[in-house]
């Protein structure tokens, strides 16, 4: 049998030396000097943490894999990550996390949140963005406050929270994002948080916006086309009886294969019954090979919803209709973001008791992945979309130490040949890495 010999050693080691990037990046942004201008609730006592070290301990942790405050306690001892952010006391405990967390409130975080946002979007070189509105659903599995019950399409009847969330489709990254209790429906609240959302981008730089059929309101429309500078929109319609006649009464299609093999496209003007006026809506019919029935249709004129699939969208643009079908596909992005979330985030971790606590938490998340999105776009320059947990695997776990060069406190990385090359190249970008941030978005 093989035995190895083991010894303890007290030199302080960390799995983690590659966490450097996301500092270095974080520095890079200025986000810790905006947050020094924030109403950031501070220790009372003089021993206490600085509230930004807690800030940058909770997202450090966060960016690991954290997904409960009791996962910080792994890098308490980790002398490495507290030199590299220059903390005084190192990573916080999680009752402290938890003390630090119970001083945020709603009204505090709708302070605090969007100057923390739209400094970083400002610092972004880009003229006009595709922001996606969506939602989902966090179960809940205690008596968090809001935790209440509501749709919930994978445990029914669980209480859980409805976040409302709002993308760029170009930078992929979170716009803003609010907690919201679990009884809220997709439209509860979206005209505050679409006010919200364009002060953080700035007015004029929003091209488009896309929601799916649970934003599909007259309300959120003459929210955007009534502003002083009109934003385009595309929504999925509702398939209401109103719009399945149109589809019956329509027999004039044109026939484009550029998005969905087989599809065609009619356009009309629809205005629905509480509409002031009738609205541009695109139908499109997309051939359902899995529709099969030997059951003739009762009326004849109904025959053709059962040979295909429909879809309707609404839209304030004036782009052909094709180009209509093919941007709203685009939104599905949406989606991946949203699973990043939950997979690699830990969004749905985090159940504190207070309300206020548990947005608190989601929000500074939401920070923690934008300093990751830039990371990837400006730094690692990719253009594959990397995950979290593998940008985890090749860059952050990275086995380091503290030495001493001269009267220097260095940090030694264990890589060689062309993984250490592979590294180093990212240190060179974040050298350059200065605002205005210039990102492709090809």
């Amino acid at each position: 049998m093989h035995e190895l010999a083991h010894e303890f050693t007290s030199r302080k080691i960390s799995p983690w030396g590659g966490i450097k990037y996301f500092q270095q990046t974080y520095e890079k942004t200025g986000l810790n000097e905006c947050m020094k201008g924030l109403v950031i609730p501070q220790p009372r006592s003089n021993r206490g943490y600085e509230a930004t070290d807690l800030i940058e301990g909770f997202m450090t942790s966060v960016v690991l894999g954290s997904k409960r405050l009791e996962h910080t306690g792994m890098l308490r001892s980790d002398e490495v990550i507290r030199q590299i952010y220059g903390w005084k006391k190192g990573m916080a405990s999680a009752s402290t996390f938890s003390r630090f967390f119970a001083k945020f409130d709603v009204e505090l975080n709708n302070e605090i949140f969007p100057p923390m946002m739209k400094h970083l979007f400002d610092q972004i070189e880009i003229k006009q963005m595709t922001v996606d509105i969506d939602s989902t659903v966090i179960t809940r599995y205690g008596t968090q406050e809001e935790a209440r019950k509501g749709y919930n399409p994978q445990k029914k009847n669980r209480a859980s929270h409805h976040p409302l969330m709002a993308f760029c489709d170009e930078l992929k990254m979170v716009v803003n994002a609010w907690m919201r209790s679990g009884n809220s429906h997709s439209l509860t609240q979206c005209d505050e948080f679409l006010e919200e959302t364009i002060r953080i981008v700035g007015e004029g730089r929003i091209g488009l916006f896309r929601g799916d059929v649970g934003f599909y309101s007259d309300k959120i429309m003459r929210l955007l086309e009534q502003r002083k500078q009109p934003i385009d929109y595309i929504f999925r319609a509702k398939m209401t009886g109103p719009v399945k006649s149109e589809l019956v009464r329509r027999s004039r299609w044109y026939s484009n294969d550029d998005v969905i093999a087989g599809s065609c496209y009619r356009e009309i003007k629809y205005q629905a019954a509480n509409w002031e006026k009738p609205r541009r809506m695109i139908l499109v019919r997309i051939p359902d090979n899995h529709k099969k029935s030997n059951q003739g249709e009762l009326f004849e004129e109904y025959s053709n919803l059962s040979k295909y699939r429909y879809c309707a969208y609404v839209t304030s643009s004036t782009l052909p209709a094709v180009t209509i079908h093919l941007l709203y596909t685009k939104r599905a992005d949406a989606e991946n973001r949203i699973k990043e979330l939950k997979y690699d985030y830990g969004i749905d971790g985090f159940a504190l008791q207070a309300f206020g606590a548990m947005e608190a938490a989601f929000r500074f998340t939401m920070v923690a992945f934008n300093i990751m999105a830039l990371f990837k776009q400006a730094i690692m320059t990719s253009p594959k979309h990397h995950r979290l947990s593998t940008i985890r695997f090749q860059c952050i776990a990275i086995g380091s130490y503290l030495a001493r060069s001269g009267r220097k406190t260095v940090m030694k990385l264990s890589a060689e040949g062309k993984r250490r090359h592979f590294l180093q190249h990212f240190f060179d970008n974040l050298e350059l890495l200065k605002p205005p941030y210039l990102i492709s978005i090809a």
